[in-house]
């Protein structure tokens, strides 16, 4: 169990990088020899700095009972969780139109009208968001504990904490699909992931034998579900927006299912590898240092907002990318590389991917070993993190995510000082 995330990480991040190779966008790669070698270079050092902490760790038993303490704080936090995602779902339904079940309903039968309103409410947003806006970004940290939490102590928490969980995730997700975008559900999707490993790590051997195809079971289904809806959405935008950049389909694969199908079977595969086209452009383009603010368009605009910081003085690779060879920085992905790059250059992000292994790496064994609630938090935000590498850096996206890993991190680092002070004054 120690190396499956790896496992799983490589076999995605590798798979979307071959599978790239296959798709027409392949034979405008600039340099194919540039781009292999920094992206299997990159890819090797996250491996690295991985396999580096699992040796570096002593062997010992997996934790399978936790003290009643931690279980009342878990079902605190599923609680908050299960309303703050509730407060999300319909704060941002009333912000983006939704004027009852009937047009909720319109929206989620036709995905590319949401989108096409998801649009239009974007531009006309003004520079000041709501109040009610703000604050729940700020407590963006809420947003990181439903899913895994509820996943992982299933069988531990009440009936009314399921309820109440399933209840504000189904707000949430709701919200997506009213807009015709998969962001939301899909990092549900990816938290759950998450803590349905560490579950099935905290089981004894012969219960993870005895429930293993049930949990196989669940995870094909949430993919199937997901994966069938996002085919459904990219199909109706396929049909009704025609660019003269998307990804023309396959004659052959046109002619088995139809030009509509076809056409959203082409746009949902490009999604995990149009990226590696755009971080193929982004290699060309020369280096300058964006102020250490180009990794993070929210913390940016934040910035911007409040500081009135100049946007010519740190943009982004992509930015630059997108003035030098046309590859729209914020319509089409990129991959995570240029983002991180533009404050670390490409060099510093392959030593940068080392060190994300690593972490990956000791926040799995400390959820798995030492049941840390934060490592479990941490380590479901770093899987959407590298769920999200073939397309741009999620966690910097959004200015609720940055607020939710801020301050996880920030509690982590915080906990981990206060544990050492207190080993070495009883030490």
């Amino acid at each position: 169990m120690l190396c499956l995330p790896l496992l799983i990480a490589l076999t995605w991040m590798l798979g979307t990088f071959g599978a790239f190779w296959f798709t027409r966008l392949a034979a405008r790669v600039p340099d194919p020899g540039k781009l292999c070698l920094f992206v299997l270079g990159a890819t090797a050092m996250f491996a690295v700095g991985y396999l580096f902490r699992i040796h570096a760790a002593r062997p010992r038993q997996v934790a399978h009972t936790e003290p009643s303490e931690q279980l009342r704080r878990v079902s605190r936090l599923i609680f908050w969780g299960a309303c703050y995602y509730a407060a999300v779902g319909l704060a941002r339904l009333a912000e983006f139109g939704a004027s009852g079940p009937e047009s909720l309903v319109t929206s989620i039968r036709d995905p590319a009208t949401g989108y096409l309103n998801k649009m239009e409410v974007y531009q006309l947003r003004t520079e000041q968001q709501s109040p009610v806006i703000i604050t729940l970004a700020l407590l963006g940290a809420l947003g990181t504990v439903l899913a895994p939490l509820m996943v992982i102590y299933w069988r531990k928490i009440s009936l009314r904490l399921r309820v109440a969980g399933i209840a504000g995730m189904a707000l949430y997700a709701l919200f997506y699909l009213y807009i015709g975008t998969m962001k939301g559900i899909g990092d549900l999707a990816v938290m759950s992931a998450a803590g349905l490993l560490i579950m099935a790590a905290g089981r004894a051997r012969r219960q993870r034998r005895v429930n293993r195809k049930r949990e196989m079971a669940i995870a094909a289904t949430i993919f199937v579900l997901v994966g069938g809806y996002m085919l459904h959405a990219q199909t109706d935008r396929a049909t009704q927006f025609e660019s003269p950049d998307r990804p023309a389909p396959n004659q052959t694969l046109e002619r088995l299912v139809g030009r509509e199908a076809a056409g959203g079977l082409t746009s949902a595969v490009s999604y995990p590898t149009q990226g590696y086209l755009g971080l193929a452009y982004n290699l060309e383009t020369p280096f300058e240092w964006s102020d250490g603010l180009g990794s993070s368009p929210a913390l940016t605009n934040l910035l911007e907002r409040t500081l009135q910081v100049a946007p010519e003085k740190h943009l982004a690779y992509p930015h630059r990318t997108e003035e030098l060879s046309g590859w729209p920085a914020l319509m089409y992905w990129a991959t995570i590389y240029p983002w991180l790059a533009s404050d670390l250059t490409f060099p510093g992000t392959v030593l940068f991917m080392g060190l994300l292994g690593w972490f990956f790496a000791h926040c799995w064994l400390r959820a798995i070993y030492h049941r840390r609630l934060l490592a479990m938090l941490i380590f479901g935000q770093l899987c959407i993190l590298i769920a999200y590498i073939p397309a741009n850096n999620q966690l910097g996206l959004a200015s609720e995510s940055v607020a939710g890993v801020t301050t996880l991190l920030i509690l982590y680092a915080a906990t981990a000082l206060g544990r050492r002070s207190r080993s070495a004054l009883t030490g």
